[in-house]
């Protein structure tokens, strides 16, 4: 054993020191599988499990299957965020509808705005369509003019999506046209998510993608959210139904 591995193995058989560096990764990834900690911290899987549920039982992270997340305030549960500005959502879905091309794969990120975009998909246009919302993948699956890839994973109810590391795999081996992105929140410097562990679904989502539609009414420019999940030199334009004046940030289209 080289002596910068012993240095590490000795730095993490203290139980503060190895939580510290649980809460570091958290803090700057979003998620961390709990085999990972396994090799980086040197320690067993049974003392990774126990590390985890103390710092969960402390309220400092949030335990999933697999690892954990940072133990951020959820989105407003998926039931109350549909009947928020519904005519603009509606509005918003049937301008973006127009950026999907035919014969070409689409994914739709979780939102209530991307299940208005599902529910607004042409005919017969040879779409392919991914996604890991529940509500999307029931609203697509009678249609016999869709091909459906469902991502699954861990199911979340508020947000009605799946999400940790199995959607974060299958994510990684797929690739589409275009990608309609939700946000919890908008600035001026890009687009924000609510967990650590939504962020890092998105940011999965645009890696796949070749162009990148974010949709989202006015409304989230008024909203803030812990969690920035990319810059606008990421995004191919916004889709809204309106801006803040002095807005430049992306190429915006105006919903009517």
């Amino acid at each position: 054993m080289s002596s910068d591995s012993e240095a590490a193995t000795l730095r993490y058989t203290s139980a503060p020191t190895r939580r510290e560096a649980i809460l570091r990764r958290i803090e700057q990834h979003g998620y961390v599988a709990a085999t990972d900690l396994v090799t980086e911290l040197g320690v067993s899987p049974n003392t990774v499990r126990r590390d985890l549920r103390r710092l969960a039982g402390d309220g400092l992270i949030r335990a999933v299957r697999g690892g954990a997340t940072a133990a951020e305030a959820a989105a407003p549960p998926f039931a109350d965020r549909s009947e928020q500005a519904a005519g603009a959502k509606r509005a918003i879905a049937a301008a973006a509808v127009r950026h999907v091309e035919p014969g070409t794969a689409v994914a739709l990120d979780s939102g209530t705005t991307t299940l208005e975009i599902a529910k607004l998909l042409p005919a017969d246009a040879g779409l392919t369509v991914i996604t890991h919302s529940l509500p999307a993948i029931a609203a697509l699956a009678p249609r016999a003019d869709v091909t459906l890839i469902g991502v699954g994973g861990q199911y979340g109810r508020e947000t009605r999506s799946f999400g940790g590391p199995e959607t974060l795999a299958a994510l990684e081996h797929l690739s589409v046209r275009t990608l309609f992105l939700a946000a919890t929140a908008l600035d001026g410097s890009g687009v924000y998510g609510a967990t650590p562990y939504e962020a890092e679904t998105k940011r999965r989502l645009i890696a796949i993608a070749r162009r990148t539609v974010v949709v989202g009414d006015a409304r989230k420019f008024a909203l803030s959210a812990p969690i920035r999940v990319c810059g606008w030199d990421a995004v191919e334009c916004l889709v809204t139904d309106a801006v803040p004046a002095g807005f430049a940030g992306a190429r915006v289209e105006i919903a009517s």
